[in-house]
């Protein structure tokens, strides 16, 4: 296995952005309405059982939900930083370069990571207009300065505008080989990665490589665990009041609200929990850190209590539920140990 530390040689293409989200739904009506709640923006019309829903950025789109007898997550997409890049990739993988079909246009290629998850490459889609929305509510007073003077912070509850798709988080029962199928292919860069006792990673936060350019802490991050799943979708908005009163919002129209509201220590973003109908997870988040291509990757042991720095504890959905199966590698009966442990004393 290539060490966690080490950036990837000479990876094929170094992907730009992470673009959107696709599920299948058993009723899409409802999935609708949650995303609208959680501060997506619906479009055209579903037509052949889809429906597309856009942020309050240039995404063509951010969400795509597929009518279907399941429900499932089906998988996302990443820009490309050029047309060249795309065909550099279906050529390496042997793939065609096809016409997306979605709102937006442009071309893919089509890969299935080794969980069976569809990575669409993307280049060409048309960007939308962004949409207004306010800037942060103010500038924040301090004991030694308070720069907001006759500025009372007054906000209704609404639903958090979502900017974009922030990162996606995946269990994994292969661990190394879903690192290394994504950082060889899409250039990504290990930001934090949490370890076990004899060293051996078990979770990972990588960044997109944009060279000078800042990009997200992680757009993608992978958990070792005893099935491949998808985790949770994240998505960026705008500050803490717009995290606190999109809960509110949610809250009120009845939806599952999951964890939160806290401050993870890898990435440091403020963030809140939700659940979908179907039981998947959603986050909202703001304020999160974002890092250029030298910047040097941190190695951490996994503990319960390192993934937030503030907030309620973990809830027991997101902990092993119980000891892993007995064939599971010590790695995953490692973990399971280490996010069972009480995090702080005045949490047990």
């Amino acid at each position: 296995m290539i060490p966690p530390v080490d950036p990837p040689i000479n990876p094929i293409v170094r992907a730009d952005a992470l673009a959107h989200v696709s599920y299948q739904r058993r009723d899409p009506d409802g999935m609708a309405r949650f995303l609208a709640d959680f501060g997506f923006i619906p479009l055209a019309p579903a037509s052949r059982g889809r429906q597309y829903f856009r942020g309050y950025g240039r995404d063509s789109y951010c969400v795509e939900v597929i009518a279907a007898e399941r429900d499932a997550f089906v998988g996302f997409a990443l820009n490309a930083h050029s047309r060249d890049d795309l065909h550099k990739l279906a050529r390496f993988e042997s793939r065609d370069v096809a016409p997306v079909d979605g709102p937006g246009g442009g071309e893919r290629v089509r890969l299935v990571d080794p969980d069976g998850n569809r990575v669409d490459f993307l280049w060409g889609a048309e960007p939308l207009p962004a949409l207004p929305a306010r800037s942060a509510l103010s500038d924040v007073n301090l004991p030694n300065a308070t720069p907001r003077i006759n500025r009372p912070v007054r906000s209704d509850p609404a639903p958090a505008p979502v900017f974009r798709i922030g990162h996606v988080v995946l269990q994994t029962q292969a661990f190394p080989d879903m690192m290394e199928w994504y950082r060889q292919r899409f250039g990504f860069l290990a930001s934090d990665v949490a370890t076990i006792a004899d060293g051996i990673p078990v979770l990972g936060f990588f960044r997109l490589d944009r060279g000078d350019q800042p990009a997200d802490h992680h757009s993608l991050a992978l958990l070792a665990g005893p099935e491949a799943r998808m985790l949770h979708v994240s998505t960026e908005t705008i500050d803490l009041d717009a995290v606190g009163q999109g809960q509110q919002h949610l809250r009120a129209q009845g939806w599952s609200h999951h964890w939160g509201i806290g401050r993870h220590v890898l990435g440091s973003q403020i963030f809140d929990y939700w659940k979908d109908g179907a039981g998947d997870e959603w986050e909202h988040y703001a304020d999160g850190d974002v890092m250029t291509s030298d910047y040097p990757t941190g190695v951490h042991p996994l503990t319960r209590g390192g993934l937030w720095a503030w907030g309620d504890d973990l809830p027991d959905s997101m902990r092993p539920p119980g000891p892993p199966p007995a064939d599971a590698p010590a790695a995953v009966h490692a973990m399971f140990d280490a996010l069972a442990t009480p995090p702080r004393p005045w949490l047990r």
